[in-house]
């Protein structure tokens, strides 16, 4: 049995006769029947009776052609994805990222994606960088975005983002009208810091450590969102990840460079044994775009850095 003589079943029952089927698949009607008779043979099936001149279908071919039209409903189905897959159109990309870039960097990133792809979807998701890591290597993400301290097992990485802290701070602190911060000046003062075990925090307690200063620590916290909102309660102040800042309502805040500069640093995850695909390159094409933007933000002078005052 091959494709051809099911081809030609499925066109003679469309058709109802074989010089119509011969038309459909622009063939001759001699190939057509000796198409059926061979499909007979290896179904070993009676599929037509001769009646008045005319191929007859017996039950067993009415039997038959329900299943060959769900074979070709099927390829059908096949054809279009294969067409959806090529034009983006109802594509789906799945993206987890820990909670710097995905709170609000990368929902701007999906917003450029998205007026560039509208029939594609995506499937975001913020949690833990390795948490990031372990469904990226299990295959159930295609991108992910993770702190550059985690395992790269069963994953194919490389460095996304390395941006300076900045140091956030009610408009009227004291602190404020500094065009830069440095470790000497936060000896004593109410500070906001991310949680122990996090990569950049490890990095600010070893440079305050080197300076011999000691911030007065109120809040330990998993997240520069967190620590943000924690600024703009007046709990303290913070230096947090620049990427943390985009979309948010700064009002009563402003930011300073800290010097000298520590980087928030990310990876983007891969699975190791999966390829690229058209939509994820596209997608990490609009995302670092952004993040060059972001970067050269970052690098702004002091005066450009003032975010808001009342």
């Amino acid at each position: 049995m091959n494709f051809r003589q099911v081809e030609a079943f499925r066109a003679l029952m469309l058709s109802g006769t074989a010089s119509r089927a011969a038309d459909m698949l622009r063939i001759s009607q001699p190939a057509v029947s000796r198409h059926i008779a061979e499909f007979e043979a290896a179904t070993r099936l009676c599929l037509f009776e001769r009646e008045k001149g005319r191929l007859k279908p017996t039950a067993e071919a009415n039997a038959l052609f329900e299943e060959v039209q769900r074979v070709f409903t099927g390829l059908e189905r096949l054809r279009f994805a294969a067409e959806n897959i090529r034009s983006f159109t109802r594509a789906r990309l799945r993206v987890v990222s820990l909670p710097a870039l995905g709170h609000a960097f990368l929902p701007l990133v999906i917003g450029r994606f998205a007026q560039a792809f509208p029939e594609a979807s995506v499937l975001l998701q913020v949690r833990s960088s390795e948490y990031v890591r372990e469904e990226v290597a299990t295959g159930n993400f295609d991108l992910g975005f993770a702190a550059d301290e985690i395992s790269l097992a069963g994953v194919a990485a490389e460095p996304f983002s390395a941006v300076p802290a900045v140091c956030i701070l009610p408009w009227d602190h004291e602190l404020a009208k500094c065009a830069e911060i440095r470790p000497e000046m936060l000896d004593g003062v109410r500070f906001v810091t991310l949680a122990s075990g996090d990569a950049a925090r490890a990095r600010f307690d070893r440079l305050f450590a080197e300076a011999g200063v000691q911030p007065l620590i109120v809040v330990e916290t998993q997240y520069s969102l967190t620590v943000c909102n924690l600024v703009r309660h007046r709990v303290g102040i913070g230096l947090v990840n620049p990427f943390s800042l985009d979309g948010l309502d700064l009002a009563g805040l402003v930011t300073r460079p800290f010097k000298p500069a520590i980087q928030f640093r990310s990876l983007l995850v891969r699975p190791s044994d999966a390829p690229a695909s058209r939509l994820s390159d596209a997608f990490v094409g609009f995302a670092t775009e952004a993040r060059d933007a972001v970067a050269n933000v970052s690098r702004c002078p002091p005066s450009d850095y003032v975010d808001s005052t009342p």
